[in-house]
């Protein structure tokens, strides 16, 4: 049996029915801000982000450098499709969406860079190589995007018979989302057509000079890479 100890960094006031200058007793003010958002609760989120990290950054080894994180910090203009796929993989590590929304520019760039890292080493290179050419889903998630995020839904035949002839995604929508695919039967296809619709430039810390640049792919090749990612989550 064990249990975590972290210092309360907040100073507590005593509440009591005694009037200060003003008129109010600390169970007036007390009152007035029970309607407020209970600040315990954010208090207990952000420890629970910074020791959820801490957890992430020693089981994740990789070699990431203040210079890199402050290059994506600077660079890196995330969408809410980016981010939503990050927080994807590494929300069940916090628990609840509400320690996600409290996860700083700084914190979430380190959550990145380490799915980055994962990524090139399953696709079979080393996490510090200078650009792997031939996977794309690590670059997009740190890329810009382009314009904006494109919501057209794919209606090509073709495109869509080979997705759905593709073992994975078929596990995707029967198992692994299952009860998502009978709420939303489109959500899949939508996320990948997102992907695919959309244009995105590239970050990448190891080669300056690819950066604005356009990340161009292979429409079959981004989908079967998305569809490993999301069987990982």
């Amino acid at each position: 049996m064990y249990f975590l100890r972290e210092q309360y960094s907040k100073n507590l006031t005593e509440v009591t029915s005694a009037k200060n200058a003003d008129g109010l007793s600390g169970m007036d003010k007390m009152e007035m801000n029970l309607q407020k958002l209970d600040e315990g609760l954010i208090i207990f989120a952000e420890v629970d982000i910074k020791m959820e990290l801490e957890r992430i950054m020693r089981d994740n080894d990789f070699d990431i450098s203040d210079e890199e994180i402050d290059y994506y910090v600077r660079n890196h203009n995330p969408s809410p499709l980016q981010v939503q796929l990050v927080y994807s993989y590494w929300g069940k590590y916090f628990g609840s969406g509400r320690s996600t929304t409290l996860i700083n520019r700084r914190e979430y760039i380190i959550l990145l860079l380490i799915l980055k890292k994962k990524l090139l080493l399953q696709a079979g290179y080393n996490s510090n190589e200078e650009f792997a050419e031939d996977t794309k889903l690590p670059y997009l998630l740190t890329g810009n995007v382009k314009d904006k995020i494109n919501t057209r839904l794919i209606r090509n035949n073709k495109y869509v018979s080979k997705l759905d002839e593709s073992d994975i995604f078929r596990d995707l929508k029967t198992n692994k989302y299952h009860n998502l695919n009978i709420i939303r039967p489109d959500y899949l296809l939508s996320l990948m057509s997102q992907v695919i619709n959309t244009t995105f430039t590239y970050v990448v810390y190891e080669d300056d000079s690819l950066l604005g640049k356009e990340i161009e792919f292979n429409e079959d090749k981004i989908s079967d890479e998305l569809a490993f990612f999301l069987h990982m989550i």
